[in-house]
């Protein structure tokens, strides 16, 4: 019997190193993906600190923490990124990781530190959006098979820091309403990965342009379309 017991806390021990490897590859895999897909769909360097993938929690999700992600800006910008994200929490249903279409119940966008640096001739963000309408109309970098539905992207506590003019930061610390997406990809039954990330930056572009609108008037009206279009490419999505 003792033998027995031995052999089950043996297996058990074996079978937590397992998951534990697993999942330091899976952490590996996923920076990596994020660092080499990310750069060609917005078409600017993005990096990522560090990947937590846990195997182990309770519940049918499988929980992903992404650590440090950094999206820089366009060249010919003066300011360090367009966006810093100390924290994205991703629940992934992890029993429809092997089919055609992934599920992710959640995206959560912690405390995001957005820069909009613009002029009269455009801003880092728009010409981020036109790499990422030029990227998912034709799709030519990436074959990724599988299709993705994403059932709410949360973003809350938002700040933005606005540069305009090459005056510098007029405005730090701007806030953005919290706000809720749903069901991206729903609709089609599935969408690919990059259109469902173009849709969340559509929505993230346009809450940006209505906070930065709002409380000062020194934005030009050319950048009154920007709204609009932001809302329409993420329904065309």
């Amino acid at each position: 019997m003792k033998v027995f017991v031995r052999f089950l806390i043996l297996v058990a021990v074996l079978g937590i190193i397992g998951i534990i490897i697993v999942g330091m590859s899976l952490n590996a895999l996923v920076k990596t993906g994020v660092e080499t897909l990310g750069p060609k769909v917005l078409g600017v360097p993005v990096t990522l600190k560090e990947v937590d993938v846990s195997l182990l929690s309770g519940g049918k999700d499988m929980r992903v923490s992404l650590n440090e992600l950094i999206i820089e800006n366009p060249a010919g910008y003066k300011t360090d990124y367009a966006f810093s994200l100390s924290n994205i929490r991703v629940l992934v249903d992890r029993n429809s990781v092997l089919t055609n279409t992934v599920v992710i119940d959640e995206i959560m966008l912690d405390r995001p530190v957005i820069t909009f640096e613009g002029s009269l001739r455009g801003g880092n963000l728009g010409n981020i959006q036109d790499n990422l309408k030029r990227s998912t109309s034709s799709e030519p970098y990436y074959k990724f098979e599988k299709y993705v539905h994403i059932k709410k992207v949360i973003m809350r506590n938002a700040k933005i820091n606005l540069s305009l003019f090459k005056e510098g930061i007029l405005v730090k610390n701007l806030t953005v309403p919290n706000f809720q997406l749903r069901d991206i990809g729903k609709a089609s039954g599935g969408t690919r990965f990059p259109k469902a990330f173009a849709a969340i930056f559509d929505s993230i572009y346009e809450a940006v342009i209505k906070a930065v609108m709002k409380p000062s008037k020194r934005i030009p009206k050319s950048f009154d379309q920007s709204e609009k279009t932001a809302k329409e490419n993420r329904e065309k999505s």
